[in-house]
């Protein structure tokens, strides 16, 4: 019963955090100027279509049901499912930019994904440093058009 009871209580939490990662991802699209463009079925279609939808809370009122829940989606792919939520959301965003890249220049603008350098920075100079380095990436990658930022 107390294991029941402890795999329960992380199968909430782990479904709570994946919803509340993919809220987090909705909100950050919803302040993207390319993403406001579509309407909110378009938007509904595109975070579909890219996993950003939170899944339904897993039934695990009987130990039978926690079970179902478990053999179809154990712990470890919850976890799983969360550390995707970021890619998930760049992949939703560079479709929504190809969409409209689409419909506003059918010849083939461009619009460039820039991929900003992850790290640790230790100190004042360091964080100058990294910024002079994207700031040059993302003013070459400009010059050819809209950049998305990842």
């Amino acid at each position: 019963a107390r294991l029941a009871a402890a795999l329960r209580e992380a199968l909430t939490a782990a479904h709570g955090a994946l919803a509340a990662e993919i809220d987090r991802a909705a909100a950050a699209l919803a302040g993207d100027a390319t993403w406001r463009r579509f309407n909110d079925a378009a938007r509904d279609e595109i975070r579909a279509r890219n996993g950003l939808v939170p899944p339904p809370s897993p039934a695990a009122a009987t130990d039978a049901d926690l079970l179902r829940a478990l053999d179809a989606r154990p712990l470890a792919a919850w976890r799983s499912e969360l550390d995707a939520v970021d890619k998930r959301a760049g992949r939703a965003l560079q479709e929504a930019a190809a969409r409209l890249q689409e419909k506003d220049e059918p010849e083939g603008g461009r619009t460039t994904t820039v991929d900003v350098r992850r790290g640790t920075l230790a100190d004042e100079a360091a964080v100058r440093d990294w910024l002079r380095e994207q700031e040059r990436k993302l003013l070459a990658a400009v010059r050819e058009g809209p950049v998305i930022v990842r």
